[in-house]
């Protein structure tokens, strides 16, 4: 619980380029604890979109 806030400021600071796919690890091992923070659902390209 005393990390939660730490990771939403990490998070905030994430800027990810697509493509990204769902379950795709985000952040590895965050702050040390084994836990991996992952998309929860695609983000295509342009290009895919269409």
């Amino acid at each position: 619980k005393e990390l939660l806030f730490p990771v939403v400021a990490l998070l905030r600071r994430v800027t990810l380029e697509a493509p990204v796919r769902e379950h795709q690890v985000v952040l590895a091992n965050v702050f040390g604890t084994g836990i991996d923070i992952i998309a929860s659902r695609d983000l295509p390209t342009p290009e895919e979109r269409e």
